[in-house]
């Protein structure tokens, strides 16, 4: 289990609707060149996933491997779906689009894109909770256009969702993930920022700290928890606020953050709140 030696990068910090000076903004991004390593091994980012292989046999045509590709994630997928606020319709609909850019039904097969950066299980799940946010944001629009026009709902009347666009996993999930954790950073105060990018960033102990602020380290270790649990609600928040369906716990947030490389400090803050939340 980790705690202060875990790094925490929040080059967001400040982003949002806080704007610091730029050598404050500069000076809080900097981390040490040899970290960036353990950093990728701590988020589960691997160039050798043991995936890659039969993702290859799946776009060889290897007739086995594609069947057994459905077989193993269909269930699981749908399931996460639902959970996320899809209807069982809904799911099936997405799996049905999805499989069928899988395999470049439309085009490139959208397997392509896998890199091996995670999990396939965590990269389909990231894929299909994109293009169900993508869905649900267009259903709200065009049932919002639909009520201006007739001055009631007309829930029936819209586009079946398989003609949605192949999308990949970095579009409007990953903007909403970001955001909620820029907006979490931005709710912080600069003292605490500092403690959090001290102790998670150049691994200062909480003695040190406790020593810098003439703090006893228990009332150091107090605030780090509290500033970890208030970060970890506020991303949780964030995102029920920006999408009221979307239902996301912080183990859902875990797994789709660590499938974009984009998101590789979010990847570090989840490991240290998750950390501290299981204590």
């Amino acid at each position: 289990m980790r705690s202060d030696s875990t790094l925490l990068k929040a080059d967001n910090t400040y982003s949002g609707h806080r704007s610091p000076p730029a050598q404050a903004r500069d000076d809080f991004v900097l981390e040490p060149p040899d970290k960036v390593k353990d950093r990728a091994k701590d988020c589960g980012i691997s160039d050798r996933s043991p995936d890659l292989p039969f993702i290859k046999q799946v776009l060889d045509s290897d007739e086995s491997a594609t069947r057994a590709l459905r077989a193993r994630y269909s269930a699981q997928l749908k399931a996460t779906l639902c959970k996320r606020g899809a209807s069982s319709t809904e799911a099936e609909d997405l799996l049905a689009d999805l499989w069928a850019d899988c395999f470049g039904s439309s085009g490139e097969p959208l397997l392509l894109k896998y890199g091996g950066r995670c999990p396939l299980s965590s990269w389909l799940i990231t894929v299909v909770t994109n293009r169900l946010i993508d869905f649900k944001r267009r259903e709200a629009s065009r049932r919002e256009s639909l009520r201006d026009k007739s001055g009631k709902s007309q829930t029936n009347d819209f586009e079946g969702i398989g003609n949605f666009p192949a999308r990949q996993p970095d579009n409007a999930l990953v903007g909403l993930l970001r955001q909620a954790v820029m907006n979490a950073f931005a709710a912080e105060s600069p003292e605490m920022l500092l403690m959090l990018r001290l102790v998670h960033m150049y691994e200062v102990t909480q003695r040190e700290i406790g020593r810098i602020w003439n703090w006893h380290e228990s009332k150091v270790s107090r605030a780090l928890e509290s500033a970890r649990v208030r970060i970890r609600t506020a991303v949780l928040a964030e995102l029920h606020r920006t999408d009221p369906w979307l239902t996301l716990g912080w183990d859902d947030f875990v797994e789709l953050s660590r499938c974009a490389p984009e998101l590789a400090s979010v990847c570090e803050l989840e490991i240290n709140v998750q950390d501290s939340s299981s204590r």
